[in-house]
């Protein structure tokens, strides 16, 4: 599949913690992706009311119990976000944690998410491998990641800021590839395939 034409869905979510089991979803964001061309006006955002709160989280994301208060079940919005994301390539930083969480949601509504993903940080570390930007043991958090491609981090940890930044720094990816010539969505997908890093190495 030509990247120019590929579909994805860029993802952010909000959670109480980072433990699939015993964490919950606090909010959840799409934006769309036509191959180089973000869909900004298709963009998702909801919250997504928990079972449970974690109050130190907040001072991570900034989601305060009144925020949520009235938000929907996660039941309430599956379909909507399953056709959203149905037929699309899934691409997040870090973005095995997010679909983990995703997929456990949508596996207690009776769906089957088996989407391919793809991660931005893995991205960057094989395109610095290849281009020789960067060597050695590279920082590849979203924050060091919008420095480097002078994006402001303003409003971060707000799950659809986040998704914005992260289609915006796969956007310069896809354009980087294209310019040397790798215009095959099977070419990235063969590098997260081959990757070696663990989603935990891109997030502290």
């Amino acid at each position: 599949m030509n990247l120019r034409s590929a579909r994805f869905s860029v993802i952010d979510l909000e959670t109480t913690g980072l433990n699939v089991k015993r964490d919950e979803i606090l909010s959840i964001a799409v934006v769309p992706m036509q191959g180089t061309k973000i869909l900004s006006s298709e963009s998702f955002h909801t919250y997504i009311k928990p079972k449970r709160y974690k109050l130190k989280s907040m001072r991570i994301h900034g989601i305060d119990p009144s925020t949520i208060e009235n938000a929907p079940k996660f039941s309430e919005v599956s379909k909507y976000l399953f056709d959203l994301l149905r037929d699309t390539i899934i691409v997040g930083h870090a973005v095995e944690i997010d679909f983990s969480f995703l997929k456990k949601y949508f596996k207690n509504e009776n769906m089957n998410l088996n989407n391919k993903y793809i991660d931005i940080a893995i991205v960057e570390k094989w395109l610095c491998e290849r281009l020789g930007e960067r060597k050695g043991n590279m920082d590849l958090t979203l924050d060091v990641l919008l420095k480097s491609y002078n994006l402001s981090g303003r409003f971060r940890h707000h799950a659809l800021t986040d998704a914005f930044l992260t289609a915006q720094i796969f956007q310069i990816q896809l354009l980087k590839m294209l310019k040397y010539g790798m215009n095959s969505v099977e070419r990235i997908l063969s590098i997260m395939e081959s990757s070696k890093a663990t989603r935990i190495d891109f997030i502290f």
